[in-house]
Parts: C-alpha cells; structure tokens; sequence
C-alpha cells in the first residue's frame, strides 16, 4: 500500500490518496481549493496511473469539501459520507461565508451514504466505516486493520487533540464517547491520519488522553 498526503486550502486540511500495488485508489477528503489546487491533485493522479474507485469524506464541513464536485468530475464516481451531516451539505456556502471564505462554485451534495461498519473495498484494501459523531453529527474515520492505520478526519489530532464542538451538529461529550469506544479499542500501533496536521499513534493518544 501507498499514501500520499497533500495540504489543501486556507485552513489546512490534509486530503490523502491510498492505493494498492495495481493502482486501486481511493480519494480521502479532498479539500482542494481553486484550480491550482486541483491540478495539483490531478497531476498526481496521471502521474501515478492511479485509478480512484472511491471518494471518501470523514464528515462534511466546508474545509473537507472543498474539491468534492472537482474530484467527481475527475474520477467520474460520486463522494461517500455519512447521512448525519446532510445539514452541512446543505449549508456549507452559508458556513464558509461566515468564516470570510468565498465558496467556490456549487457545494456538493452527499453521492452515497456510509453507515457505522460499511466494508469499502478498493482493489486488494479494505477499509471499515466507523461512525465517530460528536465533531459533526456524520463523523466518521476508515480503518484497515490490514495495513494497521486510520484515517481519522476531525476526530482525533496528533498531541491529546480533538475536533472543535461548537460547530452545528457538535457535541464534545458524544465526540469523546466517539474517541474512547470507536478509537481507542483499536491496536495501540495504529497509525493515525487526521484532517489537519502530523499522523500520531493510538499509543501516543491514548497517553496524552490518560487511557
């Protein structure tokens, strides 16, 4: 397996690419911004003669969002997400406004839904949806037990860190049940890729969390 991890947009937020040894891929918040940005992903992409069987989003706020519609176009499939932050899909201009950000062109709306242990294959890779509400209501992260790592949207971040609640849908006590019964149950080596910053370790975490 390959990951390549990219900084997309004003807020930064990591969009990643996994894929396997025949160039199955899957496409993981792609936050791009502008079209810089997505030639920037585009490119890579052609480089690598990559194939992207799924577009998967940890939740939907506007930062996560942000290259979804590019990225249908590009793959030619439509985005995976959990039906709890359809709030955000729809109110995602409105939302970035607030924040003094133009959205760019039409937000996109949820393709297919993901519910808590969805199995999503992607050549010789399988990921498991596990649903993490509590940064939004349609949090969720993938895991592969396989290659022992986790894509953990807003959920979790390196360093005792976790989403921002004060957002619509947020609830801090139901994102730390999320962390403690979905998170911290899996192997203390897994790896830990989160929406924005440096990758850490369920060891490291729970640690910083005192668990």
């Amino acid at each position: 397996m390959d990951l390549k991890v990219f900084e997309f947009n004003m807020l930064p937020t990591n969009t990643y690419v996994v894929w396997d040894d025949g160039g199955e891929a899957l496409l993981i918040d792609p936050a791009c911004y502008g079209q810089d940005e997505q030639q920037i992903l585009a490119r890579f992409l052609t480089s690598k003669g990559l194939k992207v069987r799924h577009i998967l989003c940890t939740h939907f706020h506007f930062d996560h969002v942000f290259g979804v519609p590019f990225a249908e176009t590009q793959c030619g499939i439509r985005c995976e997400a959990h039906e709890g932050d359809t709030w955000w899909a729809e109110h995602n201009a409105d939302e970035a406004r607030a924040f003094g950000i133009p959205y760019p062109g039409t937000p996109p709306t949820i393709g297919h839904p993901l519910a808590d242990g969805d199995v999503i294959q992607c050549g010789t890779l399988d990921f498991q949806c596990l649903y993490t509400p509590g940064h939004s209501r349609g949090g969720v992260c993938f895991y592969c037990a396989a290659e022992g790592l986790l894509f953990a949207g807003d959920t979790l971040f390196a360093y005792g860190g976790v989403g921002r609640t004060d957002l619509h849908g947020g609830d801090y006590g139901e994102l730390i049940h999320s962390v403690r019964t979905q998170l911290f149950t899996l192997p203390e080596t897994t790896m830990v890729y989160p929406g924005h910053g440096s990758s850490t370790t369920i060891r490291t975490e729970r640690m910083f969390h005192n668990l």
